[in-house]
């Protein structure tokens, strides 16, 4: 053998040897922009993460990862749990979509796309079924306001008066004002307003009423009316002993609007039960729900 084989049988086995170092190097795991990756590819975007140690959350978070346990790739994840996982601290993990012009058969059941072509209805996100491209629909939170009376307020005679200054149990898409007493429609649609009513003690003028009025303070116009009529129950007259007695008036409005967007609405009360102002009855002790005066004045409101 000579001297020129024996050298090139030498370059041979030190190439090999090199290739197989680097294939094993690689099939370990793959540093991009760190000394000190965490998985089989670890880039780090920042070049921010420190030579030993986990990186902290604000370092992963613009860090790309594939797990070198199960292939998942990470975006701001050091350790994904689904195939693409970019649940980070980081605040900005949207997934930006685009348009495609495959049909949906070919793009297989699952496949998502941003629908740009507004038809019919606007831009949506779109997913495919393996046969048309169905519109995603994300339902809105509806309206749901339910409010109650804890402070007193007196309603004048002859007078059409808004029920202000309302306690808020639960208001889910933030459109009522409290103080005011306005309820603002979140979007068109349909929406159902009830209202209970009652006022303290006092002699009831006979053949009186009271009117609950769903009033739109922008337009000045009542939207709906309900009315409830009384009569003296003790009228001071030779039969009833020439005697009165005073009595509490009280009841419920219940009606559906079909408001637009933006729409206002108050609710307000008229009274001629007697010749002077009369004033709702409400608990002396709102945080007692035993208390005798609590509980009469409500307001509920449902969208549909």
């Amino acid at each position: 053998m000579t001297l020129i084989q024996i050298h090139k049988g030498i370059n041979k086995r030190l190439i090999l040897s090199i290739f197989c170092c680097c294939s094993g190097f690689f099939y370990a795991q793959i540093g991009i922009g760190t000394e000190n990756p965490k998985g089989a590819l670890h880039v780090d975007g920042a070049r921010d993460n420190a030579s030993i140690g986990t990186p902290t959350g604000s370092q992963v978070a613009n860090d790309l990862m594939i797990s070198k346990s199960n292939g998942f790739m990470g975006i701001g994840v050091l350790n994904p749990i689904v195939k693409l996982d970019m649940r980070s601290s980081d605040t900005e993990n949207a997934v930006g979509l685009g348009a495609t012009t495959m049909a949906a058969s070919a793009a297989g059941a699952g496949a998502v796309r941003y629908d740009v072509a507004s038809i019919p209805v606007g831009a949506k996100i779109e997913v495919s079924d393996g046969s048309v491209w169905n519109k995603a629909y994300v339902a809105p939170q509806k309206a749901v306001v339910v409010v109650r009376k804890i402070t007193s307020q007196s309603i004048p005679q002859g007078s059409a008066t808004v029920i202000t200054n309302w306690n808020v149990i639960r208001d889910m898409s933030n459109s009522f004002t409290p103080g005011t007493g306005e309820f603002t429609a979140p979007r068109d649609g349909t929406y159902t307003f009830l209202l209970t009513f009652n006022f303290t003690g006092t002699v009831i003028n006979d053949g009186s009423r009271v009117e609950s009025q769903f009033y739109n303070p922008v337009t000045g116009n009542i939207l709906a009316s309900v009315y409830k009529t009384f009569g003296q129950s003790m009228t001071g007259t030779a039969d009833d002993a020439n005697s009165t007695r005073s009595t509490q008036a009280g009841g419920s409005s219940t009606v559906t609007l079909t408001l637009a967007a933006g729409t206002k609405v108050v609710t307000r009360l008229y009274q001629n039960l007697s010749s002077g102002a009369v004033s709702l009855r409400v608990t002396s002790n709102s945080s007692d729900p035993a208390n005798p005066d609590d509980g009469f004045n409500n307001l509920t409101i449902i969208e549909h």
